[in-house]
């Protein structure tokens, strides 16, 4: 979608500000000058040609590598080349190749520090990454940072957001991006501190060394840098990628140096990044590619095919609400666990339907209630009819890792449908609850 410019068609009425807290100035009072243009034009050559002569600082060195396959197999070796076809390395003086289907993980075996960037670029997916400092002037960003010089298209940026010393240590601009109105009609510039904001509808046409230039009722005018916090474009919602069978594309988790991006399609060297075609980054950037994040089917919050409940009360089971308390239930990262997950008491068992690309099944699985806990329960993952992994779980256990989990991984290749079933242990014993964290099946 592009951004409309604020004319009297596009805001009924003339420009409307919106201020946060009440209060505010013109943004007439925010202008530097009107004799700005060639003074910009100079400042911001320099500024880009400095960009250009620094953007590869550090490219060239040799990355070392480790690689997870889908088999559990793992690799090592420098980086040579990834492309669509496969992960190239070198190891011990061999180069060898690793077909990209069978790649679950690759990092950084020394990955370098990471530091907090002054700007943070949130891109329309939820993606984002920060940097020093950014310009624009056309269709594609420019971020500039330690590690050399990346470049964005700007249809592709929600938001810019400079760190504040009153902002949120992890999430600079996290304060205004809260404070967002539920609906705009342009784009908006964000002016003052991260707690004291002010939000001006505008057209944003270029960001500079010094200034930003904004269309404001048919008027174009250059705005302090200096005084402005954050930019929010007006952007749809991204339409769903989708491939060829009309499946969507999945996408591969990229971990960045400051940044978390993702995509669909990854061209890598020590020298560049390449993301989609379109976003390029230095290669140092990298710090971990995971295939695994877009290729997952999380059982969290998926029905299940067929779901069998039977608690220890037998059929009070059958007494509304009941049935429905003891029936696996999604749980929250935050709520007894790190991350998301999916409870499941004794006596149920739950079949889900697997896709034809399944490769594994990876959860790990502790007693819901963490320290509450009582009593223990037995945990069987089926593939079709053939039994994969059986489990006693304690609600106190003195096996090594059982309170972070134990973890399932197993292989479930050509099945079509995957059992969980939770159970009694005896006659005597209620059972506990058991907590599955990050139930996922890996195509």
């Amino acid at each position: 979608m592009q951004t409309p410019s604020p004319t009297t068609s596009s805001l009924p009425g003339g420009p409307r500000f919106r201020w946060s807290p009440p209060g505010g100035r013109s943004l007439r009072s925010l202008v530097w000058g009107a004799v700005w243009g060639a003074v910009w034009r100079a400042v911001w050559g320099a500024l880009w040609m400095g960009v250009v002569a620094g953007g590869n600082v550090g490219a060239g060195e040799p990355l070392s590598l480790r690689i997870e396959q889908t088999d559990g197999g793992t690799a090592s070796g420098t980086l040579v080349a990834l492309d669509g076809a496969g992960l190239r390395i070198d190891a011990a003086g061999q180069e060898r190749s690793v077909p990209i289907d069978t790649v679950r993980l690759v990092e950084r075996e020394s990955p370098p520090r990471t530091t907090a960037g002054r700007v943070r670029v949130a891109l329309v997916d939820g993606s984002w990454i920060e940097g020093d400092d950014l310009a624009w002037d056309g269709t594609v960003l420019t971020l500039i940072r330690p590690d050399g010089r990346g470049e964005i298209p700007v249809a592709k940026i929600r938001s810019v957001a400079w760190r504040q010393a009153d902002d949120d240590a992890q999430t600079p601009g996290g304060a205004w991006l809260s404070a967002l109105p539920e609906t705009i009609e342009s784009d908006l510039l964000v002016v003052g501190t991260a707690s004291a904001h002010e939000f001006v509808e505008c057209a944003i046409k270029s960001v500079g060394p010094e200034s930003i230039t904004v269309v404001l009722d048919e008027e174009t005018i250059p705005v302090r840098r200096s005084k402005v916090i954050g930019i929010h474009w007006l952007r749809g919602d991204p339409a769903t990628k989708r491939g060829g069978g009309g499946k969507p594309v999945a996408s591969v988790a990229v971990d960045l140096v400051g940044g978390a991006l993702r995509a669909g399609q990854i061209v890598w060297s020590a020298e560049k990044l390449l993301l989609d075609g379109d976003i390029s980054l230095p290669g140092d950037a990298v710090v971990r590619l995971d295939w695994a994040a877009g290729r997952t089917m999380s059982l969290i919050g998926l029905a299940p095919e067929r779901l069998d409940v039977e608690p220890w009360f037998g059929e009070l089971a059958r007494v509304p609400g009941l049935a429905s308390y003891f029936a696996p239930r999604a749980v929250a990262a935050g709520d007894g666990g790190a991350r998301p997950g999916l409870v499941i008491r004794p006596r149920t068992q739950a079949v889900w339907r697997l896709p034809p690309e399944g490769r594994r099944f990876r959860a790990t699985i502790a007693p819901a209630g963490g320290g509450r806990a009582v009593g223990g329960s037995e945990v069987v993952v089926m593939v079709d009819d053939r039994e994969v992994f059986r489990r006693r779980v304690d609600a106190v256990s003195s096996e090594p890792g059982a309170a972070e989990g134990i973890p399932i991984d197993v292989d479930v290749a050509g099945g079509r449908r995957l059992g969980v079933t939770v159970d009694f242990v005896s006659a005597s014993d209620a059972g506990c609850p058991i907590r599955f964290t990050s139930p996922a099946v890996e195509q």
